[in-house]
């Protein structure tokens, strides 16, 4: 540590120009004056003000997951500070944003924790010894007597607030620190207040549906019903005269109405006539899809992601061999908030506002639509109301700023909830043949596993290629790189995001073999909340409950002869069947199904507790037990775990995106239905007290509901249902 000699030396070297050495580009100590002195910005996620604001700079969307609780969190430990003292401001698109698991700065996969749980402790562990080290100087005393509370350095009954010392610790070299041990946590692992609650109860929570700018036109587009169409010839047909309408212009994807509010534009859009080019999806329907999945199961041996062993005798040479085949449907994703974007463009700049768990991707797309460079693109990224994945990709930027340019105008581009259910990045259908054999102590020898569905990378690369390629890059080599996607994942590469659940099937097996066949009808596909997990979850728990009868065992007991490998696993179930009393349903006349399933860095269990009555399900309870790591703040994570078991259970019982001709039948809640609140069960989570890292938990309470609620539901009939959404028969 400088002496108090050597650190005045050293401002007087630098007089009234400070610059703070740091390793994150763009972060310093903004340069002082007589009258205003500095504000300290340490790294990339802390600025200091001398009116001691201390400002958390978020670079992970908020959008209902909890994230700006939980990173706020993990910088006010290390600060010593509560998380509601430290203002929260939605970062800019920045390098130094990465997430560090993907590459670009992107909130997804349950990351947020993961990708900044370290760096953003780090950040705050720094700048608290820096905070210490300023203020041991001014007292002229040993740093170990200083202690931060709540914004302020503490020392023998003075308190200094942090902006006072935030420009004299800018001045010095950067300190040693360690992290608190979780003895000496005051914020980790225990409940808090939600930072985006009372924001969003009082409304004051800016959604990008709320952005208002002056002079700024609502627009609604006319997209081709088949996704993929483009426009042929089309006629305004007086669209363009009615009141309030400001203009209409086609761009490549449709044929957009400005107006000064959204009721007056959908109205003129009623009047537009387009004639579209189709594309191939056109000749393509649910029926024709699902025949074509089937052959292919049969006919290709598809592109090995996983083999150990040799499955394939295994099983055969099994004393009791067991086959089974399962299927999935395109699922939207619905969100509360429908797509919607804000672009204002001049000829040297644009500036976006938009709802999107993918602000780089949008600066990217947006660069290549305008003809402007990255430097000359601003995205403000707003809270979102329900991501989901649907909001990874970036349709509706590329939209907007098309309408943009061909209007002159600035725009808010808002869906329907007809647009945004039959205009989405859905998740794939998929269909699966599964195989296994089991020796006569009931011990399976063989797992076999092959997918046939499209890859979902196959149509994001194109959108998140731009963004990872250096925007120094020649356009026409950009588009060209990013257009490559289907070449890459339909027949050079596996695509993971389609495999994921299957690759890292978790039992004691030592025959597996993983396989998928790629088959893309033509219909976009995304990432939906748990991605390939919620397909495949359905897929394993539900055959390991087959072989579970086969073998003549009780479900748990059977999955846990497996786990001897995989204790985190089999600590769930455990904890799931004791908390869930299993064997015993709470309700008379309700039967009890269970499946486990890891995903994202966390372990999830459930226990679903069902009755029938004719063709009528009735859901009672959902017992969840998780082990998700080390818990940043336990009601967030219930949260999540309630909020994953109605969205799987959702897809279970209702979900379901069907095509004629191209066209996507459904068009709104009527159609594409919701679990609604009388149709809800009681869900009980059970968390573990664990050390190890951080998982996710936006994703992993999904993929155990479908699974769970059948195998209940074979409790409860008889019938072992592999099709989702669950249907049962008569």
């Amino acid at each position: 540590m400088q002496t108090r000699r050597e650190f005045l030396k050293t401002l007087g070297i630098a007089g009234s120009g400070l610059i703070l050495p740091v390793a994150l580009s763009g972060c310093v100590t903004a340069p002082s004056t007589p009258s205003q002195p500095a504000t300290w910005k340490p790294n990339a996620w802390l600025r200091i003000t001398p009116e001691n604001d201390i400002l958390f700079y978020l670079d992970r969307v908020e959008m209902g997951q909890g994230t700006m609780t939980g990173l706020t969190t993990l910088i006010g430990e290390e600060l010593n500070t509560a998380p509601n003292l430290i203002q929260v401001i939605t970062a800019p698109v920045h390098k130094d944003f990465i997430n560090p698991l993907y590459g670009i700065q992107i909130t997804g996969g349950s990351t947020s924790i993961r990708s900044d749980h370290d760096r953003l402790r780090e950040a705050g562990a720094e700048a608290r010894e820096r905070l210490r080290s300023a203020a041991a100087l001014r007292f002229e005393v040993g740093i170990e007597k200083m202690q931060p509370v709540d914004g302020y350095i503490e020392y023998n009954g003075a308190r200094i607030p942090f902006g006072q010392l935030a420009e004299s610790a800018g001045q010095l070299s950067k300190p040693k620190f360690k992290l608190k041990s979780p003895s000496q946590y005051r914020f980790i692992g225990k409940p808090g207040i939600r930072l985006d609650a009372a924001m969003k109860a009082r409304g004051t929570g800016k959604f990008g549906i709320d952005t208002q700018l002056p002079d700024l036109y609502t627009a609604v587009l006319k997209r081709c019903p088949v996704i993929g169409g483009t426009v042929k010839s089309w006629q305004a047909n007086g669209a363009d005269q009615m009141s309030r309408v400001k203009k209409v212009v086609a761009v490549p994807m449709g044929v957009a109405v400005l107006a000064d509010s959204f009721w007056h534009a959908q109205r003129a859009l009623e009047k537009v006539t387009v004639e579209w080019e189709l594309p191939a999806l056109a000749q393509r329907s649910s029926a024709d899809i699902k025949t074509e999945f089937a052959r292919l199961a049969k006919e290709e041996s598809g592109r090995s992601t996983r083999s150990d062993g040799d499955a394939e005798d295994a099983i055969a040479e099994a004393a009791y061999p067991l086959k089974a085949t399962y299927t999935v449907p395109y699922l939207a994703h619905a969100t509360m908030e429908p797509m919607n974007c804000t672009v204002r463009l001049s000829d040297d700049a644009c500036e976006i506002w938009a709802p999107t768990q993918a602000p780089d991707v949008c600066a990217a797309v947006a660069e290549e639509v305008s003809g402007l460079r990255r430097s000359q693109i601003k995205v403000h990224t707003t809270l979102i109301g329900g991501g989901f994945g649907r909001r990874l990709n970036v349709d509706y930027a590329v939209e907007a700023v098309h309408i943009a340019k061909a209007s002159g105008l600035p725009v808010k581009l808002v869906f329907s909830r007809e647009d945004d259910i039959r205009h989405d990045f859905y998740r794939p259908a998929a269909h699966t043949e599964l195989a296994a054999g089991l020796d006569a102590r009931g011990r399976i020898t063989g797992w076999s596993h092959k997918n046939v569905c499209p890859a979902i990378l196959t149509w994001s690369f194109q959108e998140l290629a731009k963004a990872v390629l250096p925007a120094w890059l020649p356009d026409g080599m950009v588009s060209g790189t990013a257009g490559l996607g289907p070449m890459l994942y339909g027949s050079m590469l596996a695509d993971p995001p389609s495999t994921e659940g299957a690759m890292e099937y978790s039992y004691d097996v030592e025959n597996v073999e993983v396989s998928h066949v790629q088959s893309d009808p033509g219909l976009r596909t995304g990432f939906w909340r748990s991605v390939g997990h919620s397909i495949n979850a359905f897929m394993i728990e539900s055959f390991m409950d087959e072989l579970a009868e086969k073998a003549g065992q009780d479900p748990v007991q059977f999955r846990l002869a497996h786990l001897s490998h995989n204790p985190r696993m089999a600590g769930v179930l455990k904890l799931v069947a004791e908390k869930g009393n299993w064997g015993k349903p709470s309700v008379a006349g309700a039967k009890q199904g269970i499946a486990v399933h890891p995903s994202f860095g966390s372990y999830v269990a459930q226990l679903v507790e069902a009755s029938v009555n004719g063709n009528e399900i009735k859901l009672h309870r959902v017992v969840v037990a998780a082990d998700c790591g080390r818990i940043i703040n336990p009601d967030i994570v219930v949260a999540q775990m309630e909020g994953g078991v109605i969205f799987g259970l959702t897809a279970a019982l209702k979900g379901e995106i069907s095509l004629h001709k191209g066209v996507v039948e459904q068009s709104g809640f009527s159609d594409y239905q919701l679990l609604r609140m009388n149709e809800a069960p009681k869900v009980e989570v059970h968390l573990v007290n664990s050390n190890e890292e951080p998982g996710g938990v936006g994703e992993p309470g999904v993929p155990p509901a479908a699974p769970a609620l059948a195998n209940a539901l074979f409790a409860a009939t008889g019938q072992r249902l592999r099709d989702l959404p669950l249907r049962l028969t008569s």
